[in-house]
């Protein structure tokens, strides 16, 4: 993962510094509608994916089931004895997180 990243970095660095030299290059006004050129691409990008979300929310291929949540199968008094016993006798209690 490690050699990935680095491979990423290096590529987006070479990409900056490329797209640095290039507008450096223009004149002021033309660098500025290039800026603004890519500016209003993304912004059209930003907002036809906003409106196709909001378009199509709740279209979605089966119809919406509603299930009311069920009462959870809790452990037995006499099993809960035996499972606080069985933790206690292994020092099960407190393992976790912390090193030992």
């Amino acid at each position: 993962m490690g050699k990935m990243k680095i491979l990423i970095e290096n590529c987006a660095a070479g990409f900056r510094t490329e797209l640095r030299g290039m507008l450096d290059a223009l004149p002021p006004k033309a660098r500025l509608a290039v800026v603004a050129g890519m500016f209003a691409a993304f912004a059209a990008g930003c907002l036809y994916m906003t409106a196709t979300a909001v378009a199509g929310f709740g279209k979605g291929r089966g119809t919406m089931e509603i299930r009311h949540m069920e009462k959870p199968d809790l452990p037995q008094e006499a099993n809960m004895q035996e499972a606080y016993e069985h933790c206690h006798k292994n020092k099960m209690y407190g393992k976790g997180t912390e090193k030992e």
